[in-house]
């Protein structure tokens, strides 16, 4: 099917606006990130970009552990939180924005997917 130009345009701005869409449910999802603490004692919470936002060692934590403990408590606390969020990001990346990846949903906000035309369209 051939299309006019002015259909041809009208299509490819409705996906252009389409996958600004999924951009933004992608970053608006990323804002909302919240990973389980891990420790009771120690915690640490990061944003999507990797960003340290808060980190506390609650008083406890000092009679709790002796010093190498604390560090290694501390050390897996940053790490594992740190994962945690990079792992999530990667799957809200993949779910909105890698077309063609397993875990890619086409149906991801609720409308159908619109692709730009084809070149021979």
């Amino acid at each position: 099917m051939t299309l006019t130009d002015d259909e041809y345009v009208a299509q490819y701005e409705a996906s252009v606006a389409h996958w600004r869409a999924r951009n933004r449910a992608f970053l608006d999802s990323c804002e909302h990130i919240d990973v389980p603490r891990m420790n009771p004692l120690v915690e640490a919470k990061f944003d999507s970009n990797a960003t340290l936002q808060r980190f506390e060692v609650y008083p406890e934590a000092l009679t709790a552990y002796d010093n190498i403990e604390l560090e290694q408590v501390i050390a897996q606390v940053l790490e594992g939180s740190r994962q945690q969020v990079a792992e999530q990001v990667q799957n809200l990346l993949t779910k909105f924005l890698r077309f063609g990846e397993p875990g890619f949903d086409p149906n991801a906000l609720g409308v159908p997917m619109v692709m730009p035309p084809s070149p021979d369209d």
